[in-house]
């Protein structure tokens, strides 16, 4: 480790929030001289750290970039006992356009691409998902299980899952989910989830899963039409009049991830409890149930439209609804739309 790596270690640890610390200190737990602190204090400093310097105090750390990190995002992952080669850009295309032009070319398994801008970010049926600089993060897992994939829409579901939990950890905050892909927060729509596979032609199976998750986290700008439907984590908390804990974009993506990648895990060693512990959470942030819905059985195309109560959801991640003339159906694709008046009502 770095005499620079250190004295950030130092600095952000958690023995030190608020508080200085003198440059005496940091040269004797680092073992080097005085100047090498301040030295590595300019580099840090370079690289957008916020380090306060007070006279017969020392030094404290205001904040840090916020800046895609993929090492700290690997490490991060690592710590919760998960292996992630993680590829960061400032700005993309789409991350899952980039997944799926590199597994093209060589085989990926466990890799995750993520953007602090995307120019075209994508959500279901080619819509567009907007995606600035400095506001959301965009990323997107390659995964890759031996025995190929079965139930793509289990992988949404517990992206979704694994999305919540990682909001309520870090924020505290609860979020709600629209069958199969939206997170909500207070009423908004704080996250997408588009999951692409790439097909074996040989075989006719998914051998690899594509899960794309954009979050939209701080300074979302969006016009007033998107505004009605959609915001950021922090401004729908910093409007409830609460303190809006401090947390990094690297943070959000490496909770997310390594929630996921346990789940995965589990679904693909065929842990059943596991698997219904992760659909019990899913049902009880089901943002749908007991509602009525209008339901397009052929999502993103003139499909017969009709309107059908949400009963549940099954441990499959299908929809189950209850149809006007009385008919049960389980719905493992299309979409589902609800008048946006009653999201507010759902948190």
């Amino acid at each position: 480790m770095s005499t620079k790596e250190k004295i950030l270690s130092i600095l952000n640890s958690d023995s030190l929030k608020n508080d200085f610390i003198s440059g005496e200190e940091l040269a004797s737990c680092c073992q080097v001289s005085r100047a090498a602190v301040h030295k590595a204090i300019s580099a840090l400093r370079e690289q957008g750290f916020l380090i306060e310097a007070v006279t017969n105090k020392g030094y404290k750390l205001e904040s840090v970039p916020d800046r895609i990190d993929s090492d700290f995002i690997e490490k991060e992952i690592l710590k919760c006992g998960e292996k992630c080669e993680v590829l960061a850009f400032d700005e993309i295309d789409s991350t899952n356009l980039e997944a799926k032009r590199q597994t093209a070319d060589k085989e990926l398994n466990r890799v995750l691409f993520v953007a602090g801008r995307q120019t075209a970010g994508r959500g279901r049926m080619g819509r567009t998902f907007v995606s600035p600089a400095n506001s959301g993060v965009y990323f997107s897992l390659v995964y890759k299980p031996v025995a190929g994939i079965k139930n793509p829409a289990f992988l949404t579901a517990a992206a979704a899952v694994a999305v919540s939990r990682a909001i309520k950890s870090l924020y505290g905050e609860d979020c709600k989910i629209k069958w199969v892909n939206d997170v909500f927060l207070n009423g908004k729509k704080i996250c997408g989830i588009l999951t692409e596979g790439v097909t074996n032609f040989e075989t006719g199976t998914i051998d690899v899963a594509i899960v794309g998750i954009g979050i939209n986290v701080r300074n979302s700008g969006f016009d007033e039409e998107l505004s009605k439907v959609a915001g950021s984590v922090e401004e729908i908390i910093a409007g409830e009049g609460k303190t809006v804990p401090k947390v990094s974009r690297n943070q959000i993506v490496s909770e997310v991830i390594s929630n996921l990648l346990k789940i995965y895990d589990f679904y693909f060693a065929d842990d059943k409890q596991e698997i219904k512990r992760t659909m019990d959470e899913y049902r009880k942030r089901s943002l749908l149930t007991g509602l009525e819905v209008c339901v397009n059985p052929i999502a993103g195309l003139e499909g017969k439209i009709y309107k059908a109560k949400v009963l549940d959801v099954t441990d499959e991640a299908e929809l189950l609804v209850l149809t006007e003339d009385g008919i049960q159906k389980k719905l493992f694709s299309g979409e589902v739309s609800l008048k946006s008046s009653n999201f507010a009502n759902q948190n």
